[in-house]
């Protein structure tokens, strides 16, 4: 059975005065609409020094993403999440980012932790929250997995399920409800965000 792991990433758009480096942010911003990522990433670059510098940071890590540039743009978000943006909001986008593109990558450990800390931040976070159960499923499905274990993991015992298989059906089954009801609701808002991927588990 496929499941799909809904990732968007936050994408924050600031139209601000030029003469405090919110034109680059906005220049930024029309380049990135127009699908010219390079040129997006240098205007942001030039917005980083200046008071915005987190939104400029997150955009900028989005457009690394776009460019598929996975490990720039999560060093950008941890940037952008850094201790001295007192700006919980963006934190919290950065940390669910950088989880959306370790999920991308398949690095589970670091997806999961990226989501904790984006709902650290941000409790009601309802697309993180997703994100981290199906991070979580997948990893207690590869951890429980069949035969494909390497050496190192075959001196592991197996953990025993606490479920039988009839909880274990109704949990996959309110899953997947949760994921089409996030699907419906995230092609309601799709003009929230900017950028939204699938990603076969």
């Amino acid at each position: 059975m496929k499941h799909h792991l809904i990732l968007l990433l936050n994408f924050i758009a600031v139209p601000l005065l030029a003469q405090d480096g919110g034109g680059f942010i906005k220049q930024g911003n029309e380049l990135y609409r127009e699908g010219r990522m390079d040129d997006a990433v240098n205007a942001y670059s030039k917005a980083v020094d200046g008071p915005h510098k987190y939104v400029a940071l997150l955009n900028k890590g989005n457009a690394l993403y776009r460019l598929k540039k996975y490990d720039d743009a999560v060093k950008t978000y941890q940037q952008a999440a850094a201790s001295g943006n007192t700006d919980s909001g963006l934190r919290s986008a950065a940390f669910y980012n950088a989880g959306v593109v370790h999920s991308n990558q398949n690095k589970l450990e670091e997806s999961i932790e990226a989501y904790k800390n984006a709902l650290r931040l941000n409790s009601s976070d309802t697309k993180a929250r997703e994100n981290l159960q199906k991070a979580l499923l997948e990893r207690k499905k590869q951890s429980g997995g069949g035969g494909g274990q390497d050496k190192k993991d075959a001196s592991k015992k197996p953990e025993k399920s606490r479920l039988n298989q009839h909880q274990a059906q109704n949990q996959l089954d309110k899953l997947e409800n949760k994921e089409k009801n996030t699907q419906q609701r995230i092609s309601e808002d799709k003009s929230q965000y900017g950028i939204s991927n699938e990603k076969d588990w």
